[in-house]
């Protein structure tokens, strides 16, 4: 039978047997007909897109992926079956004994050992913990290899009482020595510039700073807490103390701003930094944000100093052009009045006249100063709507500098649509970041950030919809971010966040954390619930490295995440960094 007959006589037998008109029936009877055997279909693309959903957080789930992927690009049940199975065998496996192992790495790390000082044990803990890299089974191993160790130390060859003692005793010395030291540097180098306000405070801090490290009995211990609670006491009213005033500070500076609008001819003009200043007060104040704001209010007023330069241009050249109107029309009134004067004149000649043929010549001169009063109009007429259009391009001169004037404290340093920083601001963002982290010896990570798929949101909803899909990213952004983090829009749908005092880590923890949150929060277009995500490149910014070289190691990052499923985070590979 000829396919197209198998087809018919399969639909004729699905209604004969009443059957249900699904792929499946129809498929198993047009086999039936044609006496094949049906092929069992394997649904390859559903799997690999539970494939690229897995996650990738270790080395077990990533080699758990890998032959997962590998099952199914080969077709294989039964490599499918197998790699489960290997899964489920994996977590069924007996669970490592944590709280038992943490206890003794604790009571090791407390106890006091003959040839490990306690800054020793920390430091050799910090680099298991360093080097396992999430690992689960190789942290476990490596954690209970260091308690073994440290549980033997003093078995490894006995010693005599005497020395021991004077062993332990020295370790226990040197540690209290240092820890003491380190206290009283807080309390001479920290406590102390907090204290420039109250004078007495500071010196009572940097006086206990120095009988810290005199101390030496328990007696001296007891006086020296005595102090210290004393002066912790009196810090906390002087912490009040300056709570209360910055309160009342920013109180008065509230008050001053909702005021100062009767304070400028148009306030207008101060609205950018007036709102500024205003979302400074409503929060605990940062160095970060203080930088931010002064550097923004400089470029506005630089810039509206100029407008306003222009403005005043604008309103004399219309001044000039009234006071020549004014000049016009005196003139145009003297050579009206003389024109009546002529008239009332020629009245009484013609009036006077006994013959005719005398008014002849009268005539004459009242035509020709008829005549000459119309050329006086009209050129009169023409030179006032010549000052008229003059006066009103002025004005809408004056209209847009006005208007350019209200927008320029908003456009300087941020984009007009999502209000997120521009290229400028990021500029400036980026070098101030990588000064301080310079200067603190702090972590820098700079991070890029694609919407995936904003192409055909566009093509499908049109550019309205995609502009209100940046601005729902951007506003989840920032719903997420710390206060000292940097959101700026890069171009496009590609944006850049700067982490300050962030590893990496916990940079990939925190762009992870914002991918989660756009998943909770659908975004709706023409009434069609859509998710918006984004696919991430994240990198740790060298010491005193340029800017355009972070970004485009972020960026290839950023395409790697697109290119292995999108909605995913990619760090720079180390050799991308080196190079």
């Amino acid at each position: 039978m000829q396919p197209l007959d198998i087809a018919r006589e399969a639909l004729r037998r699905l209604a004969m047997r009443q059957l249900q008109p699904t792929p499946e029936n129809y498929r198993s009877l047009y086999h039936e007909i044609a006496g094949t055997k049906a092929e069992e279909l394997f649904p390859e693309r559903a799997l690999k897109l539970v494939c690229s959903t897995l996650p990738r957080l270790n080395q077990a789930q990533i080699e758990f992926v890998q032959r997962l992927e590998s099952a199914v690009g080969s077709r294989s049940w039964s490599a499918i079956s197998g790699s489960l199975v290997g899964l489920l065998r994996a977590q069924a496996a007996p669970q490592r004994k944590w709280t038992a192992l943490l206890k003794d790495v604790f009571k090791q790390l407390e106890r006091n050992h003959a040839s490990l000082s306690f800054a020793q044990k920390h430091q050799a803990l910090q680099q298991v913990l360093d080097s396992s890299n999430g690992e689960l089974d190789a942290l476990y191993s490596r954690m209970s290899a260091l308690a073994d160790k440290w549980e033997s130390a003093d078995e490894a060859g006995p010693t005599p009482a005497p020395a021991g003692v004077e062993a332990v005793t020295a370790a226990t010395d040197n540690s209290d020595a240092a820890l003491r030291d380190l206290f009283a540097r807080t309390l001479e180098g920290v406590v102390s510039s907090l204290l420039i306000a109250a004078p007495d405070l500071r010196d009572e801090a940097l006086e206990l700073g120095t009988v810290l490290r005199e101390v030496r009995d328990m007696r001296g211990v007891d006086d020296l807490a005595a102090r210290l609670r004393n002066l912790i006491y009196r810090l906390n009213w002087v912490v009040d103390d300056q709570a209360e005033i910055r309160a009342g500070l920013m109180s008065l500076l509230d008050l001053l701003l909702k005021n100062i609008s009767d304070l400028v001819i148009d306030d207008r003009w101060m609205r950018g930094q007036i709102d500024a200043l205003r979302n400074l007060c409503d929060h605990p104040i940062s160095a970060r944000e203080l930088d931010e704001v002064e550097r923004r209010l400089r470029e506005v007023i630089e810039r509206q100093g100029s407008l306003r330069g222009n403005i005043d241009d604008a309103k004399h050249q219309i001044k000039l052009m009234l006071a020549g109107f004014v000049e016009q029309l005196g003139s145009f009134t003297d050579a009206t009045s003389g024109f009546g004067n002529k008239m009332e004149g020629y009245a009484r000649t013609i009036a006077e006249a006994d013959d005719i043929g005398a008014l002849q010549g009268v005539i004459a001169e009242v035509i020709s100063a008829t005549h000459e009063m119309r050329q006086t109009t009209e050129r009169s007429r023409n030179e006032v709507d010549t000052m008229r259009d003059r006066v009103r391009a002025a004005e809408a001169e004056i209209e847009r500098l006005q208007l350019e004037l209200e927008q320029t404290s908003e456009r300087m340093r941020h984009d007009p649509l999502t209000g997120a920083l521009n290229r400028k601001g990021l500029e400036e963002s980026y070098a101030k970041e990588v000064s301080r982290a310079s200067r603190r010896g702090t972590k820098l990570c700079l991070a890029v950030l694609d919407i995936d798929n904003f192409k055909r949101l566009n093509d499908t909803y049109g550019h309205n919809t995609g502009d209100e899909a940046l601005l729902h990213l951007v506003a989840t952004v920032r719903d997420c971010l710390r206060p000292h983090d940097t959101l700026s829009r890069y171009g496009g749908e590609e944006f850049v966040i700067l982490l300050p005092e962030t590893s990496i880590d916990d940079a990939v923890i925190v762009l992870q954390r914002l991918q989660r949150e756009l998943t909770k929060r659908f975004f709706l277009a023409n009434n069609d619930k859509l998710l918006i995500t984004f696919s991430a490149g994240v990198t740790v910014v060298l010491q005193d490295e340029q800017q355009s070289s972070a970004i485009e190691r972020a960026d290839v990052a950023m395409y790697q995440a697109k290119a292995t499923g999108k909605n995913r985070v990619v760090v720079a590979s180390a050799d991308t960094v080196s190079a």
